[in-house]
């Protein structure tokens, strides 16, 4: 369900009333708490995405879940704003992990307190109490087949400098916190700086739009959009486009789900994030394309999406060097 921003801030002269938690871990207790909130508040940058796992949680509970899309630039400024000045609107904050850990170290989240799902994290991912992994996207090239001859298709990164691409290139913004910017964080590191410059030759066009990329290109506006999100390709496979895994490796995200700071409801919020981990929740992001963060689930995709989601990977962001890519962003890209 949307709401309207105006929604939002007719929300803070409520803030008074704010529940508490449930004074244990007694799931029953806190079950029935989060029924008497009745909704909850998401941040969300992760535009499009979630209504499944959000319609599965209030079949089973009776409690609705409320989502504002954004940049995850904009997400931050937003909450920064808000609390400084002691308004309080949303429950619990989605994005990625380089945004997650910023907003954690400086102090936008309060512990979730314990989860009985946390126990069923597979080992790589991190939990620190505060924010939990939820997901992870993995980036490749969308291609306009009627556009690109086979003989053309980019298998690489570096395939992108081909002169037959020139102007015809479509990238999410690199200088703005997102999926764009996570990108060229981790093949700037992984492939250098030159191979970016040369890259910047090639008169891309940036987009800050993340539902309107793939379209653009299925259209024909573009030959290639990148980084493209695999499970956003599964939406668009029947129109004249192709996915490709670069040969070097994707990258790749993974995103966290925290409960913001005085939360308005704080038992519902706890409440969906230990959905986010169940099994049920799992599978809806498995069966999307989408990697999942828990045991036992993969196993249980389809064949085609488990063989995807074994693609090679190049990397993630590194959030104590997220001012440092930026200012490398505008120096090679120019400013925004």
């Amino acid at each position: 369900m949307f709401v309207t921003r105006r929604q939002f801030v007719s929300g803070a002269a409520a803030l008074a009333a704010m529940p508490s938690f449930a004074q244990s871990n007694d799931w029953s207790a806190i079950e029935r708490a989060a029924k008497q909130e009745g909704s909850v508040t998401i941040y969300n940058t992760g535009v499009g995405l979630h209504r499944d796992v959000a319609a599965a949680f209030t079949a089973r509970y009776g409690v609705r879940v409320n989502f504002l899309d954004m940049r995850a630039s904009e997400l931050r400024e937003r909450v920064r704003i808000e609390q400084t000045s002691g308004r309080f609107l949303a429950d619990l904050c989605l994005n990625g992990s380089t945004g997650a850990i910023v907003m954690d170290r400086a102090g936008h989240f309060d512990p979730h307190g314990g989860l009985p799902n946390e126990r069923h994290l597979l080992p790589d991912f991190e939990n620190n109490g505060t924010r939990i992994p939820i997901f992870v996207n993995l980036f490749g090239f969308l291609i306009n087949t009627r556009l690109v001859p086979a003989e053309r298709e980019p298998k690489a990164y570096r395939d992108l400098l081909d002169p037959f691409f020139h102007g015809k290139i479509l990238a999410d913004d690199p200088r703005a916190a997102g999926e764009g910017y996570a990108t060229f964080a981790t093949t700037y590191e992984k492939l250098g700086r030159p191979f970016q410059e040369a890259l910047a030759k090639q008169n891309l066009t940036f987009t800050r739009n993340l539902l309107e990329g793939g379209m653009r290109v299925a259209r024909g506006e573009y030959a290639v959009y990148f980084p493209q999100k695999y499970p956003d390709y599964l939406l668009l496979k029947q129109l004249p486009v192709k996915f490709v895994w670069p040969q070097e490796g994707s990258p790749y995200q993974v995103f966290m789900l925290a409960m913001l700071k005085r939360a308005p409801h704080p038992n519902a919020a706890r409440l969906l994030l230990n959905f986010f981990l169940d099994e049920e929740a799992q599978l809806l992001y498995a069966r999307s394309g989408r990697g999942v963060t828990v045991r036992g689930v993969l196993e249980k995709a389809p064949a085609e999406i488990r063989s995807a989601l074994g693609a090679k990977l190049l990397g993630t962001t590194d959030p104590d060097r997220e001012n440092e890519f930026f200012a490398l962003g505008k120096q090679i890209y120019g400013a925004q």
